[in-house]
């Protein structure tokens, strides 16, 4: 905590802002959009330290070295609004000690300091509200508001150049997992269904009504091990995992048609991967290449098949 503290002690002595080549603060420009557009590029920390004046991004990578110098573990972390047209954002970082995890912030006036939460989820839960809030006027969808995770970008880039970096980094969808109860019954039903029906061809109407049968077992008597994806308060589809003596089994992942493809499937899988140390299986129509080739990106490879399905692994 001791270096946590002296590192806000230097970043206290920055101002935000940043100088022309005349020394002015282009801030105090009432046409501050453009000029910053045209004249800034990203400091180096040697050079914030210099100067004494940067914005956020510039301020994170001074944080980031004083964390890596005290060998904390950091990450960083880029929140922006797309409003097609100005694209307020925001840099932050995040670092880890006793098993809790912490923002640390000096460039927010209004969020200054460093707030301690249980989880990473917790913390850019706060994050993304808050900044949210500051830009009430600019949100027009939740889905408008996105947060990367951005490894240290190359110094004295431009602007458009540094947008463009963030946006090649892994983007961070903020969700969350509940229990599933006895109201998410029939949706989660009529999903199964629908997959199944989807790949599986020239069923008769008694297997049909087999497998609707077994639908209707299954997910009733499974129905408390489902959980939820939660997203702005809103379902945006549910999983079932399962202990196996291999591993970890994805029994079944879906996400919601209005959902999809805006990445939740691949952010849910990726907490996974990452919090996982058993293998992990699951089980995949073979028509379905999209998901295939999704989980052949995320490192797995096919273990076995049946007629219609591929049974995957990922070896951890």
């Amino acid at each position: 905590m001791n270096n946590t503290k002296k590192t806000m002690d230097i970043m206290n002595k920055i101002k935000y802002g940043f100088l022309d080549s005349n020394g002015n603060n282009i801030f105090d420009d009432e046409n501050v959009e453009f000029t910053f557009n045209k004249k800034y590029y990203l400091l180096s920390p040697k050079e914030l330290l210099e100067k004494g004046y940067g914005v956020c991004w510039d301020q994170v990578e001074l944080e980031r070295k004083l964390f890596n110098d005290n060998n904390i573990k950091n990450e960083t972390y880029f929140i922006y609004i797309d409003d097609k047209k100005h694209l307020p954002s925001h840099t932050f970082l995040v670092y880890f000690q006793n098993n809790k995890v912490y923002w640390f912030e000096h460039s927010w006036y209004d969020k200054k300091g460093i707030h301690e939460y249980n989880n990473l989820t917790e913390l850019l839960d706060d994050v993304e509200k808050g900044f949210v809030e500051s830009r009430i006027n600019e949100v027009s969808s939740p889905f408008n508001v996105y947060i990367y995770k951005y490894t240290k970008p190359k110094f004295n880039i431009s602007c458009d150049e540094f947008y463009n970096y963030i946006f090649t980094q892994g983007i961070i969808i903020n969700y969350k997992l509940e229990n599933a109860t006895s109201n998410d019954l029939e949706r989660i039903k009529k999903y199964k269904l629908n997959t199944i029906f989807q790949y599986a061809n020239d069923l008769s109407e008694e297997e049909k009504n087999k497998i609707i049968k077994y639908v209707n077992e299954d997910v009733c008597s499974q129905i408390n091990n489902y959980q939820n994806i939660i997203y702005n308060d809103n379902i945006v589809g549910s999983i079932l995992i399962k202990n196996i003596d291999d591993g970890l089994l994805i029994d079944e992942i879906f996400i919601e048609e209005k959902y999809r493809n805006k990445g939740f499937g691949t952010s849910v899988l990726n907490n996974i991967i990452l919090n996982e140390t058993k293998n992990i299986f699951l089980w995949v129509y073979k028509e379905n290449s999209k998901a295939i080739n999704l989980y052949k990106k995320l490192g797995f490879t096919i273990k076995q098949e049946t007629q219609s399905r591929y049974y995957m692994q990922k070896i951890l």
